[in-house]
């Protein structure tokens, strides 16, 4: 499909932003041999040939870009920066004397003019002060070094470098409002100074100021491509933001300009954790959980059906659904890092054609919008290890009303929460407590510690009970979320220390499909929660041991009733 003006600028100033200089400059002329009087094309190729140091090529394009819009403060300032660069510094002047005309703060293009200005009339440190700055603060002389700083800025108002050394040691001594002026003042006076723009948006980083930190860090990028630091920077601001796909695409880059940036690594792989959970490679390499509902899909799907996936995951359940004759399969992943990923799977496993990604939370779909029609089946997978801890009551109730076709299918059907009184084993024991450590007594611990554990278990637990079903959840059920309170009475059968109650589910997928991760008998994906009693208690055989069970709309929890 051939993309508009605005489709090319905006896939041009998102690879410009990336420093992918190539895509950004192809897409750009595109853009200006079909509409050469376009204003934002001509300025961006102008920044991009700056950053070759091209500024022959560059004059034209910025004084045709503010040709077209003198409305833009930066086509100003960007055809300022090149004048002086060009040392055409007359006619900077007379570009800055026409903004000032046109109603523009003239502060920033005026600051543009100092460097040449500063040179010519000598209101410049001296090469013996700057050496004597700079040996302050590369040595750790942070007093001497703010003392000089500060003396040579107010000498030299308008030299910047003394700024930007006041900012950097104010930065290190952990005064960081006093810098964040410094760095302000710095980038006045330099605003075509990349590493000026990125100090202060580290700064305003360390404020929380995310929004601010963004776009200064954007700016030393668009001033300096490969400027790693940067791209590593505002990965880190980006995945603080939430928005995953950027921040991977601008720490992949910064190891791309500088493949030995350990932190670079660091921060891609604290971003993947962020947005891609680990426990989503293990279930789905949990075999026995993809094979149950491979059967049902293969039981329930018609042919031509519709089929609505809730939560895409890899696509693995959309690709069982296609291959089992559906028609159509739409799916919906909140995730936009795993949607983008979920799209490539489906495309390379030959299904792109019949399977969909739609970037939207379920409860946000809507009929003839993102859906066609109601479903013929609705399959989904958000389910942890107390059954309704991922909001799947919520979620499957709004999908049946609203999504689902009078009678369709839904997989799972329903699901039970199981219980039963978990003996003391030392796996057990020693995930959960602790006693005593090379004749030192430190069970006092125990006091400030947790009472639930997710465990997957490597042993079969001893149980000292037999299972008893907490809650039974139809997820066909019309009524409502359901919401329990009980007291369950859990008898031993046999003799032992109790620590409390193990809980584990069973899912009814379709017909007499069934996936239960009983502790000890199936490597499950899903761990197994563990609910200690305030202190472990001995039984005997035959014992009624009260237990407090609580349903609420996303958790479940469970206690001795004393």
């Amino acid at each position: 499909m051939e993309l508009t003006i605005d489709q090319a600028l905006q896939q041009a100033v998102s690879a410009h932003n990336l420093g992918n200089i190539k895509e950004a400059e192809s897409l750009y002329q595109a853009i200006l041999q079909s509409q050469p009087g376009h204003p934002d094309a001509n300025h961006n190729l102008g920044l991009i040939a700056i950053s070759m140091s091209q500024i022959g090529v560059a004059l034209p394009l910025f004084k045709t870009a503010l040709d077209l819009n003198p409305s833009i403060e930066q086509f100003w300032i960007s055809y300022t920066d090149a004048l002086v660069k060009d040392n055409q510094l007359k006619a900077a002047k007379q570009v800055v004397k026409k903004a000032k005309k046109k109603g523009f703060d003239a502060k920033k293009m005026e600051a543009l003019l100092s460097p040449s200005e500063v040179a010519a009339d000598a209101e410049a440190p001296s090469q013996e002060q700057l050496s004597s700055l700079a040996g302050h603060y590369q040595n750790g002389r942070y007093e001497d070094a703010e003392k000089l700083a500060r003396s040579l800025s107010i000498e030299f108002p308008r030299h910047h470098l003394s700024w930007k050394v006041l900012g950097a040691v104010l930065t290190y001594m952990g005064r960081l409002a006093e810098s964040l002026v410094a760095k302000e003042k710095a980038v006045d006076l330099a605003p075509h100074d990349a590493e000026a723009h990125s100090n202060l948006g580290n700064t305003l980083h360390e404020l929380d100021r995310l929004e601010e930190a963004e776009a200064s860090l954007r700016q030393a990028i668009a001033l300096k491509p490969d400027f790693a630091e940067a791209h590593n920077n505002l990965g880190i601001i980006l995945n603080k933001l939430g928005r995953f796909n950027e921040a991977m695409a601008y720490l992949k880059h910064a190891i791309e300009l500088d493949p030995n940036s350990v932190e670079a690594r660091i921060n891609l792989n604290a971003v993947a954790i962020a947005a891609v959970p680990s426990w989503h490679l293990s279930m789905m390499n949990d075999e026995i959980r993809n094979q149950a509902y491979y059967k049902a899909l293969k039981l329930a799907v018609d042919d031509g059906a519709f089929v609505l996936d809730i939560g895409t995951g890899s696509g693995l359940l959309s690709l069982m659904a296609a291959a089992h004759g559906a028609g159509k399969v739409i799916s919906c992943e909140t995730s936009t890092v795993i949607a983008d990923a979920a799209k490539e799977i489906i495309e390379s496993n030959g299904y792109g054609e019949i399977v969909s990604v739609v970037n939207k939370m379920s409860t946000d779909l809507l009929v003839g919008q993102d859906l066609p029609q109601r479903a013929d089946i609705i399959i989904s997978e958000v389910l942890s290890a107390e059954l309704v801890g991922e909001g799947v009551q919520n979620t499957l109730l709004d999908a049946k009303k609203r999504l689902l076709k009078n009678n369709g299918t839904m997989i799972p059907q329903s699901g039970k929460i199981i219980v039963s009184l978990i003996g003391n084993s030392p796996e057990v024991f020693d995930a959960t407590s602790i006693d005593t450590v090379h004749g030192f007594d430190l069970s006092k611990f125990n006091l400030i510690s947790q009472n639930k554990f997710n465990l997957n278990l490597k042993t079969k637990p001893l149980l000292l009970s037999n299972p008893e079903n907490a809650f039974d959840i139809n997820f066909y059920n019309e009524r409502g979320v359901v919401i329990e309170d009980k007291i369950i009475k859990l008898k031993a059968n046999q003799d032992g220390l109790c620590l409390g109650v193990i809980q584990w589910l069973s899912v009814n997928l379709y017909k007499d499909i069934k996936y239960e991760n009983r502790p000890g008998e199936n490597d499950s994906h899903w761990p197994t929660p563990i609910y200690l009693f305030d202190e472990p208690i001995t039984v005997k055989t035959g014992d009624i041991i009260l237990v407090r069970a609580v349903l609420s709309e996303d958790s479940v929890w469970f206690y001795q009733k004393i």
